[in-house]
């Protein structure tokens, strides 16, 4: 662990808040998805920062994943809930956040937002040394059960490490006491609420537009799809990235970038995220922060102001 690991939390935070502040002033009815998540990302890049992955907008009972694909002509609708889950990472510490716009300002649609919002406030306030997992689940579900909504519990918060979105740990979104693992001094986590009307679980939907290289394969190979394969590990780690960062980084001409995306998920070079769908196609509303215990055991929330 690097000696400045909390300034590098920070210098990441620091830039996911930018681009939140951004995202707050433009994601209006009438806007695109493609020109929200291109600002955005740009927003994060500016203040200095690199993505560590690409822009979730998902709408209504799409719970995550949903990021514009090259030439996408969703628009922003009248009416709903709108999650904007953004990140990203400052040599390779980690900064993830999001939060839940009620586009027509509907009052029971609100009510979702407060649920996550108020089940995510609940757990930092538990978020120090000593305190479990678990712990930290059953104050999400807490509050989140007495708006009279549930939590989506198979989904839920997830360490950091430098460079790996997804560590290992996981912070429940209920009492799950199998999630027994102890905060301690050095640890980073993003805690991530969602709160929905539906059955509380999300399934997979038929689409994917967030990828991840996983390792390489060169038995059988051509010499084509080699060069491709270094590219994709060069420039995008082990970190999800978005085809269209194929595009901005003119790594592969764009007619062959669906057949090769889709020849590397076959091999097991590239995994991907579908998009995660309310199982009961209910509203979802999400809420999240990342947050830092720092060696002193004091906690620094790095995506809120």
């Amino acid at each position: 662990m690097s000696e400045n690991f909390v300034e590098y939390y920070k210098k990441a935070g620091k830039a996911v808040i930018e681009a939140k502040k951004l995202a707050i002033r433009i994601a209006k009815p009438g806007l695109s998805f493609l020109e929200l998540a291109e600002k955005c990302e740009t927003k994060i890049i500016d203040q200095g920062a690199e993505l560590s992955f690409p822009i979730n907008i998902s709408l209504n009972s799409i719970a995550a994943h949903y990021s514009p694909p090259i030439n996408d002509q969703t628009i922003i609708p009248e009416k709903g809930l709108l999650k904007i889950d953004m990140g990203s990472h400052y040599k390779g510490h980690i900064a993830d956040s999001a939060f839940t716009i009620n586009l027509d300002n509907d009052p029971k649609l609100q009510n979702y937002i407060e649920a996550a919002r108020e089940g995510l406030n609940a757990a930092i306030d538990k978020f120090k040394p000593g305190t479990r997992l678990y712990e930290l689940g059953e104050a999400i579900a807490d509050e989140i059960l007495k708006r009279g909504l549930r939590p989506i519990t198979n989904l839920g918060g997830h360490e950091l490490k430098p460079f790996d979105l997804h560590a290992g740990p996981f912070i429940p979104n209920f009492k799950d006491k199998t999630h027994d693992q102890v905060l301690q001094p050095g640890d980073a986590y993003a805690c991530e609420p969602f709160a929905t009307s539906g059955v509380g679980k999300v399934v997979n939907g038929r689409d994917a537009f967030i990828f991840r290289f996983v390792k390489k394969k060169t038995k059988n190979m051509p010499y084509e799809l080699l060069g491709f394969m270094n590219k994709f590990e060069e420039y995008f780690k082990h970190l999800p990235f978005s085809p269209r960062w194929i595009l901005n980084n003119d790594l592969i001409p764009e007619k062959k970038i669906d057949r090769i995306i889709n020849n590397f998920v076959r091999k097991g070079i590239l995994d991907k995220y579908n998009i995660l769908i309310e199982r009961s196609k209910k509203p979802v509303a999400q809420e999240e922060h990342t947050i830092v215990i720092d060696m002193d055991g004091n906690t620094i929330v790095i995506t809120r102001e």
